[in-house]
């Protein structure tokens, strides 16, 4: 039988609490086993049923298309939450059959895992749907309610889990520049009157597996249906103008939920208005430049006979400026099998592993497996595909393969972490074929 974190307790006596956690630095010299975090959405996606989970549905009305990753973010359903756990997508390290939350970890020994920085402010997920998802944006910080964090993000499409691409692997971002700002207003006006085919209004992209975009906040994006490992600052803020999608309705508490303007109290054209707005936003990616400026193919910055590293998320901003903010990054290291392979890292990070298995090790301790999950049958169920790596640990660490497939590592930082993945040269991005 799998095992079942519901059978760990989570720590409430703070001694212990402390009796684990150091046990565990000393044993692992900072690297913390994390459970997979399910997270479920209501009726407004249909799951694409690669992220590996058969136990799909929370409820008659929310079913499981995310896996969030090194969480300390909630997951905000509006009026769906009280139908979702309390807990519902904040991470849990497993030591010693107990459970402890990553976010009071986080806040216990801040400086032990993240050293001088002040917080974890990173989001990293998988999300994976049948179809194309609604039509929405993510309010930037001038947008956003206040007490809100706005949200821009950035996308890249593993390989490892899209050989199967579902229903509409094409992105539609942004607005077409011919249409004005009347047209804009028409289609959101018809919001609650029908399919205002929001979506009729922007430039469709075809998604590459391999690659990625960035995508500034009060953009307009409807992503496609390939399996995306996303990272965000954290925050689980949006605005979905779009009515429906799939024949599909949407709830009509997305639109307003994190916007300082409602319907119920100032009228529908306000938020309309709001909402243009908001793609008018200087902030905004609503442009036909969007790949030239957005799209972001991965950069090799270590490679030798045992294994290489690119960056797949760096550049949080366009690419005609000179250095973009360091809001977060991620990089993927590849271990050929049966090598072992060194990296250094400045700070700390989150790992989930796409293929192989093998451990990681801090030089002089216990080395802690690693393996790529070919299945989850139950969302209760423990993998051995997720760690938190602290920021000592992460100074040297050592990956061994010890399968015959390589071991395919992703890693996901905070921002600042990383300063040269702000300025990094973007590459031409290497087409290759299904075929070959």
């Amino acid at each position: 039988m799998p095992v079942s974190i519901n059978e760990y307790p989570i720590v409430s006596n703070h001694k212990l609490f402390q009796e684990l956690v150091e046990k565990e630095f000393e044993r692992t010299g900072g690297i913390f086993r994390l459970a997979p975090t399910w997270v479920g959405r209501p009726g407004i996606i249909v799951p694409g049923r690669r992220i590996k989970l058969e136990d799909i549905y929370m409820n008659q009305v929310v079913a499981v298309n995310e896996r969030w990753l090194a969480s300390v973010t909630f997951a905000n359903n509006g009026m769906y939450n009280s139908v979702c756990p309390a807990d519902h997508g904040l991470s849990y390290v497993i030591i010693d059959h107990y459970k402890l939350l990553l976010k009071d970890l986080l806040e216990e020994y801040s400086y032990q895992l993240l050293g001088q920085r002040k917080n974890w402010d990173v989001l990293a997920k998988f999300f994976d749907n049948n179809g194309r998802i609604p039509s929405h944006l993510h309010p930037c910080q001038q947008h956003v309610k206040p007490g809100l964090v706005g949200k821009p993000e950035s996308y890249h499409f593993p390989r490892e889990l899209n050989i199967n691409p579902n229903n509409d692997p094409r992105t539609t971002i942004g607005i077409d520049p011919s249409i004005s700002d009347a047209e804009i207003l028409d289609h959101l006006r018809i919001y609650k009157k029908g399919n205002n085919r929001l979506t009729d209004l922007g430039c469709i992209y075809n998604i590459i597996p391999g690659t990625g975009y960035y995508m500034p906040p009060c953009t307009l994006h409807g992503p496609g249906s390939l399996v995306t490992y996303e990272l965000q600052v954290a925050s689980d803020v949006s605005c979905i103008p779009e009515s429906r999608v799939n024949d599909q309705v949407m709830p009509v508490d997305m639109v307003d939920r994190d916007l300082p303007v409602n319907f119920e109290q100032d009228g529908d054209d306000v938020v309309y208005q709001y909402i243009l707005s908001m793609i008018r936003c200087p902030n905004s990616g609503n442009t036909l430049s969007f790949r030239k400026e957005y799209f972001r193919p991965p950069v090799l910055v270590l490679s030798n006979n045992n294994g290489f590293q690119d960056y797949v998320i760096y550049r949080t901003g366009k690419a005609s400026e000179p250095i973009n903010p360091d809001l977060y990054s991620a990089k993927h290291t590849l271990v050929f099998s049966g090598k072992s392979f060194e990296i250094h890292e400045k700070a700390a990070f989150g790992i989930i592993v796409l293929g192989g298995f093998g451990f990681i090790q801090v030089p002089g301790k216990e080395a802690v497996p690693l393996e790529n999950v070919g299945f989850f049958p139950f969302r209760s169920t423990l993998g051995g595909d997720e760690v938190f790596i602290s920021y000592e640990a992460a100074s040297h660490l050592i990956f061994k393969t010890q399968s015959l497939e390589d071991l395919s590592v992703y890693q996901h930082f905070a921002s600042q972490s990383n300063p040269e993945a702000a300025s990094l040269p973007i590459p031409q991005t290497e087409r290759k074929s299904f075929n070959s």
